[in-house]
């Protein structure tokens, strides 16, 4: 008899489970919007790592995600989705994809310290390395050594001014490149005159 009431009482729980938790959980009529919300959460997040998404863009697409949640849970609440309901929400959706996509590709990027560009950054690494080897070898004199790093460290501040207001425009990236360009031939040519230390 306590077997039989544990199975009714499992049973019923279940099924009230279901009708309180299906038309919440699921499209009633099948439509994957629970899914579609899913994958555009899963886009604002990999945008985020990328770093093609600052800290005001991920907000304010979470935001329009939320909306379109409590938007959607409304339109369920009566058990029933009617077909422009449906309309409303793939509408919606399809706004939202939208925002995202322009979001990711706008040019602006993480903030800054998110702010990456890997060419600049190896670049600057490499020169610091080609400086440290010319002091190593004789082949830079103290004075040598002191203007190229100074020469580093105003390039280093040039980038971090670029990125203080969390993004790193195409303008941007092509002086530090041109910087880089005038840095490596004066560590080249330092290297290789007739000073040695």
């Amino acid at each position: 008899m306590n077997f039989t009431k544990k199975t009714f009482v499992t049973i019923v729980g279940l099924g009230v489970f279901s009708m309180t938790a299906g038309p919440v959980l699921a499209d009633p009529h099948g439509r994957g919007t629970g899914q579609r919300m899913h994958n555009q959460h899963q886009r604002i997040e990999q945008g985020v790592r990328s770093g093609q998404l600052n800290h005001r863009e991920e907000a304010r697409l979470n935001h329009e995600q939320r909306q379109i949640r409590h938007e959607a849970r409304e339109y369920r609440s009566d058990g029933v989705m009617t077909r422009a309901e449906r309309a409303d929400l793939r509408h919606d959706q399809n706004r939202a994809s939208r925002h995202i996509y322009a979001e990711k590709h706008d040019g602006r990027s993480g903030a800054p310290a998110a702010v990456r560009d890997p060419g600049v950054n190896a670049r600057q690494s490499n020169q610091r390395e080609r400086i440290g080897q010319g002091i190593r070898s004789g082949e830079l004199t103290r004075g040598e050594a002191r203007q190229l790093g100074a020469e580093q460290r105003a390039i280093r501040q040039e980038e971090r001014q670029y990125k203080s207001d969390g993004v790193l425009t195409k303008a941007e990236r092509k002086d530090l490149q041109q910087d880089l360009n005038v840095a490596s031939r004066d560590i080249y040519n330092e290297k290789h005159d007739a000073d040695r230390r």
